[in-house]
């Protein structure tokens, strides 16, 4: 029973869980935009595609159960599900916005959704538009799962990693290296906490300075 203890934690619905583990799943978020040349016109300037797959092109389908895609409000049924991979979603358009992306867990997970966002680039930094080479748009990424469950985890483990279906796409992918990632957004981290720790003590010292003011003026 103390082994137990040390081993697991109890989940809000007394799912056991692995205590003090993390599975982390690298993911690219992306767009890929054509523009459409001689046939594009006013509002129909460019085909894109938003997508979110592996770096590494594994198959994720042992741990997405399916891929939301929310586009501007403007199109019609703007919420879009894809089911099984690749996960990409092909639209028509003129205008650059946000695309939030929704990763769904499978059941044995028991996480909620996670959302991600994506920013639709439709021109080069140039602005300059070419039917013939599409501009692409990536974002690597983790999703960290801090404490799976028991029954995640042990399926995680066993799992045998497979190439995930083919995309037209791939030709246009970026390259990344997961390990110098990590290390880009470990550095990111650290930065960030360094600036949080230092506005948290800037507020501190202000506070003080305030008690003392206040204290000082009411002798």
């Amino acid at each position: 029973m103390a082994a137990d203890e040390e081993k697991y934690i109890l989940g809000k619905q007394g799912e056991r869980r692995m205590k003090g583990r993390t599975i982390t799943v690298p993911v690219v978020t992306g767009t890929c935009a054509f523009y459409l040349g001689k046939k594009a016109s006013e509002y129909q300037s460019h085909r894109w595609t938003v997508y979110l797959r592996s770096p590494s092109g594994e198959d994720l389908q042992h741990v997405i159960k399916k891929v939301t895609f929310v586009l501007h409000e403007s199109f019609t049924n703007p919420k879009r599900d894809v089911e099984v991979p690749p996960y990409e979603l092909t639209e028509v358009g003129w205008g650059e916005f946000d695309i939030i992306v929704t990763v769904h867990f499978r059941e044995d997970i028991r996480e909620a959704p996670l959302e991600l966002y994506h920013r639709l680039k439709l021109y080069d930094d140039t602005g300059a538009a070419n039917p013939k080479k599409p501009v692409v748009q990536e974002v690597y990424d983790e999703i960290v799962l801090w404490q799976p469950t028991e029954d995640f985890f042990n399926r995680y483990a066993t799992h045998t990693a497979r190439a995930a279906p083919p995309s037209q796409l791939a030709q246009f992918y970026t390259a990344f290296n997961p390990e110098a990632e990590y290390q880009r957004i470990q550095r990111a981290r650290q930065r960030l906490a360094q600036i949080r720790a230092n506005v948290e003590n800037t507020a501190a010292q202000l506070e003080a300075q305030e008690a003392a003011g206040a204290g000082w003026a009411g002798s």
